[in-house]
């Protein structure tokens, strides 16, 4: 049986849940976990954070003077529009799966 690629909405659905079980998570680990091409990454994370779906926040070590020590650390969150986009998502896929609309 041949695999379906993923669509649009179902990449989307995979990294918003990603980041909404790893929360504070870094690229490279969102890369990894949701499946994605650092092409794809780019493209996607570009998108999500224009729609506010996500959020991108920087962190560096600080020493005890509060200068940056270390590499920054760029991590993301969901913003409340992102869970919004989960649930939605899951209505939608029930009411499909319901009618047995999303099987070929």
């Amino acid at each position: 049986m041949e695999r379906q690629k993923r669509g649009t909405l179902e990449i989307i659905k995979n990294i918003l849940g990603t980041i909404l079980l790893n929360r504070n998570i870094t690229s490279t680990k969102l890369i990894n976990k949701a499946n994605l091409s650092p092409h794809m990454f780019d493209e996607y994370n570009n998108f999500l954070i224009k729609k506010e779906l996500i959020t991108l926040t920087i962190n560096s070590k600080k020493n005890l003077n509060g200068k940056s020590i270390g590499q920054e650390h760029k991590c993301y969150n969901l913003t409340e529009l992102g869970r919004q986009y989960l649930e939605d998502y899951r209505i939608v896929d029930d009411f499909l799966e319901k009618y047995k609309i999303n099987e070929e």
